[in-house]
């Protein structure tokens, strides 16, 4: 992965409000496939993961089904354990270590409002190893040659030779000049660094990344490099290809690290959802709000969700790379209407706290927290100030959904920039009565503008983030 580490920073969209919930939410549902097999990875996600995680998703009132491939499984299902979310909106797949429940819990509340998008990962002159219907890919970095370099050294032409030797030196993995990847694909990324000796001694590090952690190796050499003379670099490329070809298979049959996978063959019969009785739910029906005489409070300050359901801030890329999602859980702001409660003339700002920023997975978290992307310690905060807004409507109303485009600043990390939002306000009652303002919508940053780099793929997409706002506003008490 372009060690950009950027594995992420914030916000969320739709949302229905509900005050009660079941003891399961029909609308939702979580969905794991396991091959039953004796395999160790296997055998140790059946009895110790599937429990955390039936556990997580009941705090949640989320019914979850485990399948076995008896029955055939939809041709996206490539390896197990594979773990999807489905509602009335999309179906996702999760994408990250099986054994990290903070982040599947992440997944599961970020997927709830934007399911992931369809687009596939399309990567060129990769190595690809396929097993059964999976496909294992892992983008070659080759560094170039540090210390004592050679006379009439070309870098170019290292490099070129460099990855015509590793691509020799596989067993397993092919050369593709171009694939598209689906989200039950694994990648596992490998790094070759060459530091030359005065007496021409060839010192070659090596390094494998999983997709799921661009910070820490699942290994390195960096101590105990492959060593020989520059003459016989092509040989030693040849050699370390063997090798790491070798660790990912040890990371593949792992069970307890969280990258361990077993392949679904190609003989297992494809069905579709449907067939296996897990179509997408309807959408619920959007209730008629009668008619309400209470006042609309022309002051609002924002509350916390008091529901596990509600993300407060999302933030995902675009498709292909929307598996790197989170959000941000603490925040607060305010929101001021004219007495003529048209939102076009309102008011306010939103300030939310980048520490909270959250992958779901703590040692990442540091990273998007530290000095390398969003410096928390020196910025502890992001703000959006309203400068103006533009609506159809006039007047907002109980129950009523409005659309509204305000424009203001947007200020991270000590820089501020223009930034317009698309936003829907609607007035409701709680269940005790209360006024309560549901504000909610999206809008996009590049992270360009911030000196932060993105996570690894395809432009625009690996610096555009897309930010899901979902406020809930109280009654400012005076």
């Amino acid at each position: 992965m372009k060690k950009s580490i950027f594995c992420l920073f914030f916000l969320s969209l739709f949302f229905s409000v509900s005050h009660s919930a079941p003891a399961f939410d029909e609308n939702e549902q979580i969905i794991i496939f396991v091959q039953k097999s004796d395999a160790e990875q296997d055998r140790f996600f059946r009895e110790n993961s599937i429990p955390k995680i039936k556990k997580l998703a009941g705090e949640m009132n989320i019914p979850v089904s485990v399948l076995g491939l008896e029955k055939g499984v939809p041709q996206e299902v490539k390896i197990t354990p594979l773990i999807v979310y489905q509602n009335y909106r999309g179906r996702s797949f999760y994408q990250g270590r099986s054994n990290t429940y903070d982040r599947i819990r992440n997944f599961i509340r970020t997927s709830r409002y934007v399911p992931q998008g369809k687009e596939p990962l399309v990567r060129d002159r990769i190595p690809i190893w396929e097993i059964g219907r999976a496909r294992v890919w892992s983008p070659l970095k080759v560094a170039s040659v540090t210390g004592h370099k050679p006379d009439n050294y070309n870098d170019e032409e290292f490099k070129n030779e460099a990855l015509q030797a590793i691509f020799s030196g596989f067993h397993y993995y092919q050369e593709m000049e171009s694939v598209s990847l689906g989200r039950a694909d694994r990648g596992f990324y490998m790094d070759f660094y060459s530091w030359l000796s005065e007496n021409r001694t060839l010192h070659l590090s090596l390094a494998v990344f999983s997709q799921f952690h661009c910070k820490n190796p699942v290994f390195h050499t960096l101590d105990n490099p492959l060593t020989g003379p520059w003459k016989n670099r092509k040989e030693m490329f040849q050699k370390a290809a063997g090798l790491l070809e070798g660790v990912v298979l040890k990371c593949i049959r792992d069970a307890y690290k969280g990258d361990g996978f077993i392949p679904v063959s190609e003989d297992v019969k494809a069905v579709s959802w449907e067939a296996l009785g897990f179509p997408l739910p309807p959408e619920p029906k959007r209730e008629t709000v009668k008619s309400i005489d209470a006042k609309i409070p022309n002051r609002w300050v924002l509350k916390k969700p008091e529901s596990d359901k509600i993300s407060m801030v999302q933030f995902r890329f675009p498709a292909p790379l929307d598996n790197y999602s989170g959000e941000a859980t603490k925040g607060s702001g305010e929101f001021i209407l004219p007495e003529n409660l048209n939102p076009s003339g309102a008011k306010g700002f939103v300030v939310i706290d980048t520490r909270s920023v959250t992958m779901g997975q703590r040692d990442l978290d540091k990273v998007i927290q530290s000095s390398l992307m969003l410096n928390t310690k020196e910025y502890p905060v992001s703000k959006f100030v309203i400068e103006k807004g533009s609506s159809e409507n006039q007047t907002l109303q109980y129950g009523k959904q409005t659309p509204v485009v305000y424009q203001g600043r947007f200020t991270l990390k000590g820089k501020s920039v223009p930034l317009t939002a698309t936003m829907e306000i609607e007035p409701v009652l709680s269940n005790k009565g209360e006024p309560l303002l549901i504000i909610r919508g999206g809008f996009e940053v590049n992270l360009n503008d911030f000196m932060i780099d993105g996570p690894d793929g395809p432009a625009p997409a690996n610096h555009t983030l897309l930010f899901d706002v979902n406020y809930t506003l109280t009654p400012e008490s005076r």
